[in-house]
């Protein structure tokens, strides 16, 4: 699952996009342990987030196919970039959709 996570979104931009709300809103961290902790928490809900949203847009058809594809065990990169690339889904416009409606919830009505 984790080459699919990567093709999706990888850790690098998570971890960017989190970042990027830290510093307009910092989180509430009594040490630094406990602001990495924080901040973990917070690119594994948006890397979640981003999955939900993606596989909810898949048709019943799909979410078949990638289970068959799973089931087969062919779970490279690649496998999972044609799959998507034949979906026809807008996984860019899904992802920037998701951070949006998760920076807004997370910035609680600030300027997002």
């Amino acid at each position: 699952m984790d080459n699919m996570d990567n093709y999706l979104i990888d850790r690098e931009t998570l971890t960017k996009l989190v970042d990027e709300l830290i510093k307009r809103k910092p989180l509430p961290a009594e040490s630094a342990e406990e602001l990495n902790e924080l901040r973990e928490k917070m690119i594994t809900s948006l890397d979640d987030k981003i999955g939900i949203a993606i596989f909810s847009h898949l048709t019943e058809e799909q979410d078949a196919e990638l289970n068959e594809l799973l089931d087969r065990g062919d779970t490279s990169e690649e496998a999972y970039k044609e799959f998507f690339d034949k979906s026809g889904l807008k996984i860019d416009q899904i992802i920037a959709d998701t951070y949006k409606a998760f920076s807004e919830e997370f910035l609680g009505g600030q300027d997002v």
